[in-house]
C-alpha cells in the first residue's frame, strides 16, 4: 500500500513513484475477458465455410449396416467461393481446396498458436501428424466452422 507521505518532499514522491513502477497491478479478470472477446472478432470479415458432410455422423446414422468402421474420416466444408475436403487418418490430415487457388492454409487449434501449411498448385495439402482438439482452418478469406479431431 502506498502512503500519503509523498506530499512532504520530492524524495518521498520519487520513492512512491519508483514503488508504483516496480509493483504492477494485476490485470482485472474483466479486462482479460474483454481481450478474449475482441480476439474472436479478428475473422469477422471472413466467410464461414459450413460443415456439409462428416463421415463420422453418417456412420452413426448407418449403424448396423456395415460390419466395420472406416479407417478414414472425411469432412467437407463449403462456402460460396471455396470447398474444403478433408480426409483424417491416424497419421495425417489430407486436404483438397476446390477450386485450387489459395497457397496456404492456417491451422487454428484451441489452446495453441496458429501455424501455416503450404498448399500445392493442385490445391492439396497435408498436415502430419493430424492436429487434435477443436480446430478451424483459414484459407484466404474463408474460415471453416470449428470441428473436433
Amino acid at each position: 500500500m502506498i502512503s500519503n507521505d509523498w506530499q512532504e518532499s520530492d524524495e518521498a514522491l520519487l520513492q512512491v513513484l519508483t514503488q508504483a513502477l516496480h509493483t504492477p497491478d494485476p490485470t482485472p479478470a474483466s479486462v482479460r475477458e474483454a481481450a478474449r472477446a475482441v480476439y474472436t472478432w479478428r475473422t469477422i470479415d471472413a466467410e464461414l465455410a459450413e460443415l456439409v458432410h462428416d463421415s463420422r455422423v453418417d456412420e452413426l446414422a448407418m449403424a448396423g449396416l456395415r460390419a466395420e468402421e472406416a479407417d478414414l474420416r472425411t469432412l467437407s466444408f463449403e462456402s460460396s467461393t471455396l470447398t474444403i475436403e478433408l480426409g483424417v487418418s491416424t497419421t495425417a490430415l489430407l486436404g483438397q481446396l476446390v477450386p485450387p487457388g489459395p497457397t496456404e492454409v492456417t491451422v487454428h487449434r484451441e489452446g495453441s498458436a496458429a501455424y501455416t501449411i503450404p498448399v500445392d498448385p493442385d490445391g492439396t495439402f497435408r498436415i502430419a501428424p493430424p492436429p487434435t482438439g477443436l480446430i478451424t482452418l483459414t484459407c484466404a478469406d474463408v474460415v471453416t466452422a470449428a470441428f473436433r479431431l
